[in-house]
């Protein structure tokens, strides 16, 4: 008898082994597959950080070439053989090179993030119930791919792609904001990380204004996308001591003095007012801030494309900036 229930589990254990490697096997295989990619995809971030900081430093140093040409009465564009001319091409293809090198890195770190989430997606799809939806775990780590992914974005080139994401987290934020504070869970609402979204979906909007700007953009085009990162700012400014100490400092400014989180976000509403204000000139004179691209990528978006909405939706009123569309699928639920 022994021999026989022995036998028996032998020939139907494939038969779990199978069931358990197409049905449960597979959520997990693919949950591992995704931890992967976030592992290297967090490693690609800090190399294409690192890179950022070069190209950044490049910049600086054209800035410094053109000003020494200028001093000289040198005129570069129309001088191309002048010493100090040459300098200033010199100096501009080390920049151009080392912002292409880090916008690259930047978009490999883009596709890995997105690549894991869809992998994850697809786990939890297989291990969820339909009816259920995304544990609230699960939902926090997609967010959180979300919220790299859009960053990533926005450094690579892909501004507006970065901040219709960015636009999304904060509206699926702040709703849930609201959610939780009208049914009195005050603690829980407090914890969701809505100033440090909206801090980096401000510094997102002033790039992609400054880089409009540079493009040659009308008026029309880049004022509105500034217009919503004075608004983002002002906001903040104003409910300070509401913040979160780990909202994330985004600067667009570019340097990190030694400066209070109230003082950063003066200086930062600063920035988007001299940026409204200033002529064409006095741009060029100013660098970018420290983690933008130096332009934008093919196949950026245009400001004011989400769904349902047309391009541009014009200047925000003051006060917390009005929530949009709601989020752009299919990124499964809660997405």
């Amino acid at each position: 008898m022994r021999t026989s229930a022995l036998w028996l589990i032998w020939l139907v254990l494939p038969v779990f082994v199978t069931a358990y490697h197409y049905g449960p096997g597979q959520a997990w295989l693919a949950r591992d597959q995704a931890a992967e990619m976030i592992r290297v995809a967090q490693s690609k971030s800090v190399t294409a950080a690192e890179a950022q900081e070069v190209a950044y430093q490049t910049q600086l140093d054209v800035l410094v070439a053109r000003r020494t040409a200028f001093i000289a009465g040198v005129d570069w564009k129309t001088q191309p053989d002048h010493p100090l001319a040459v300098s200033v091409m010199d100096a501009t293809g080390k920049q151009n090179a080392a912002y292409e090198h880090a916008a690259e890195l930047w978009h490999g770190t883009v596709e890995l993030y997105g690549n894991a989430t869809e992998t994850l997606l697809k786990a939890m799809a297989q291990s969820n119930s339909k009816d259920a939806g995304l544990p609230r775990a699960d939902q926090e780590l997609l967010e959180s791919l979300r919220w790299a992914e859009a960053r990533a974005m926005v450094r690579s080139g892909e501004v507006f792609n970065g901040i219709e994401q960015l636009q999304a987290l904060l509206d699926l934020r702040v709703a849930e904001s609201r959610e939780l504070a009208a049914s009195g869970d005050v603690d829980a609402s407090a914890e969701l990380p809505v100033d440090a979204i909206r801090e980096e979906l401000a510094a997102a909007q002033y790039i992609g204004a400054r880089l409009l700007r540079e493009e040659g953009r009308a008026p029309e085009v880049w004022r509105p996308v500034a217009n919503q990162a004075r608004q983002h700012y002002r906001y903040l400014a104003a409910n300070e001591n509401r913040s979160s100490d780990d909202a994330i400092s985004a600067n667009p400014g570019g340097e990190s003095e030694n400066l209070g989180r109230d003082q950063k976000l003066q200086r930062n509403l600063e920035q988007v007012l001299n940026l409204e204000q200033s002529s064409s000139d006095q741009l060029e004179g100013l660098p970018l801030p420290r983690k933008a691209p130096l332009a934008r990528r093919p196949g950026d978006g245009e400001p004011g494309d989400r769904p349902g909405k047309g391009p541009g939706r014009g200047p925000l009123q003051d006060g917390p900036p009005a929530s949009g569309a709601g989020i752009p699928g299919p990124y499964g639920a809660g997405w």
